[in-house]
């Protein structure tokens, strides 16, 4: 099958409509939204140069991946979505972009889902070629309005279909035990599927690109010296334990990602190097034997203590007076628990990151149920009180332990930016 854009020729832009759109660009390009980002910069910068030159037959998936991710031409475009999973954060960003500029642009650049010919809109020669002053009508360079292109892997618009799941879990917890956890885990999330916008929104930047997602797990080891105990696994461990609260989640996290068409990769975070997390969206679970959690939240507002201080908290950097930690002088099967959730966009991996980190394992679990549940999710954004699609976002949560039983978790704190 080739790529065969559906136009059938260029519309001519004047020379001051190209001249707009080039400044446009140019702005655009220069924004923290996009200098931040190197691939978002050059897929926006190609797409724009190549739609304003006229050649619209390099404005497909294989191309594009070709040209400016460095892909070899007959590449795998089913199989490697980094152009799909780019475009769309180019369209997050352009949305983003428009709605943080107050002043009025001669031009305006879009990316429509389902292509990678960018429109370009006029306002001000629009208006007043209508007389009216309302009516904005998005142009591509061809003058074709509704126009598409074809590629091999168009993005879907019917009902999304479930993949074979390629779930890779090396959990010593018992056969028996994951089995209850699948089970017990798909008939809660089957009781609470029913899409809702809040939970949508919360999701959409990780698997609106159809890529696999690595859900990355902090592992431990049993050491008998000098006092046996579990300690966190290094790399050099080639089977560590996994909780059965890691189990659970990684099991709710795997369904909820399938039901929207993704595909769920387990990974050992200590043995998973940077690189993996440039191509695929990335959920960190566990906090303090998870070396990924940790360096990762650092910069945020909510992070962690070093794995070494005591006790382990979450802490707010801008209250350094305030913390979250579960009470030593309380057995450990019931002492409450807390976690951090957190979604954003990682400039050291170029990608989104979900952390689903408790202080403990109960938070952990207590932490992935709280972003698969939709009334969680309502919850959430009723306390941001704004629209979190295309927002970073961090929460604390509390959660009751009771005879080592997780219980519901509650928000301390929330914060978006």
């Amino acid at each position: 099958m080739t790529d065969t854009p559906s136009h059938s020729g260029p519309r001519e832009l004047t020379a001051s409509q190209a001249a707009a759109v080039r400044a446009e660009l140019a702005a655009i390009l220069a924004s923290p939204l996009f200098s931040a980002s190197k691939r978002c910069h050059d897929l926006l910068e190609f797409v724009v140069d190549r739609a304003l030159e006229g050649d619209f037959e390099s404005l497909t998936e294989r191309f594009i991946g070709a040209r400016v991710f460095g892909r070899p031409i007959e590449y795998e475009t089913a199989t490697d979505a980094i152009v799909r999973v780019r475009a769309n954060d180019v369209r997050r960003r352009l949305s983003q972009y428009y709605s943080e500029r107050h002043s009025s642009s001669a031009a305006t650049i879009s990316l429509i889902s389902g292509s990678y010919v960018p429109e370009f809109h006029f306002p001000e020669e629009n208006r007043a070629g209508s007389g009216e002053g309302t009516h904005d009508e998005g142009l591509t360079p061809q003058g074709d309005p509704g126009a598409v292109p074809s590629h091999e892997e168009p993005w879907p618009a019917g009902p999304r279909r479930f993949r074979g799941r390629r779930l890779r879990l090396p959990v010593l917890v018992g056969i028996p035990l994951l089995i209850v956890a699948a089970v017990v885990a798909g008939l809660w999330i089957r009781h609470r599927s029913a899409p809702t916008q809040a939970i949508d929104a919360f999701w959409e930047p990780i698997l609106s690109g159809k890529s696999d997602i690595l859900i990355c797990a902090g592992g431990n080891t049993f050491m008998q010296n000098p006092v046996p105990e579990f300690v966190t696994a290094g790399k050099e461990i080639d089977y560590p334990y996994f909780s059965l609260q890691t189990a659970v989640s990684t099991t709710l996290l795997s369904a909820l990602i399938e039901q929207h068409g993704a595909t769920a990769q387990f990974r050992f975070a200590a043995s998973t190097s940077l690189p993996e997390f440039h191509e695929h969206p990335i959920i960190l679970l566990n906090a303090f034997n998870n070396i990924w959690t940790q360096r990762l939240v650092e910069p945020l507002r909510f992070s962690l203590t070093p794995r070494e201080f005591r006790p382990q908290s979450i802490v707010d950097r801008l209250h350094p007076e305030i913390s979250w930690h579960r009470d030593p002088a309380i057995p450990y099967e019931s002492a409450d628990d807390y976690a951090l959730v957190a979604r954003f966009w990682d400039k050291t991996t170029d990608n989104w990151v979900v952390v689903l980190a408790g202080l403990g394992r109960n938070g952990t679990e207590a932490a992935t149920r709280f972003v698969v549940d939709p009334h969680y999710m309502q919850q959430l954004r009723e306390r941001l009180g704004r629209d979190f699609s295309n927002r970073n976002i961090e929460v604390v949560l509390k959660v009751s332990v009771v005879d080592g039983k997780t219980g519901a978790p509650a928000i301390m704190a929330a914060y978006s930016w």
